[in-house]
């Protein structure tokens, strides 16, 4: 199988420099607009803000969350071998409800024999 994929690299030192000259630049830039921290947080908190998906935030912001509020396990290493089922299930259900969006099937023997039900060229962002 081959695969577009190419691992991402570790920022680089020029990289980590640059992100912090960003934040530096940009809290001043807030207070000089005079926006309090308390009213931006409170606006990202009600609107959020438009990303796209990937692998990781899935996982950190929706899957990770309901995992440890439904089971109350620290980490998905610790499920049991019908815990993900009930999360999928729930998910698939809520997501078709509330967006109108069809997830993909979790895989499974049964469905690995048919590749086109899973999107390999996705790539991560």
């Amino acid at each position: 199988m081959s695969t577009d994929r190419k691992k991402p690299q570790p920022k680089t030192d020029a990289q980590r420099s640059a992100v912090h000259l960003w934040i530096r630049e940009v809290a001043g830039v807030l207070n000089d607009a005079g926006l309090e921290k308390r009213v931006v947080i409170e606006a990202l908190g009600k609107r959020g803000i438009d990303m796209p998906w990937s692998e990781e935030s899935f996982k950190a912001d929706i899957y990770k969350p309901i995992f440890q509020s439904v089971f109350a396990k620290e980490s998905t290493e610790e499920a049991s071998t019908t815990d993900h089922d009930k999360i999928y299930n729930g998910l698939i259900r809520w997501f078709g409800q509330e967006f109108g969006v069809e997830l993909p099937p979790f895989p499974s023997q049964e469905n690995a024999a048919n590749p086109a039900l899973f999107n390999t060229s996705r790539r991560r962002i």
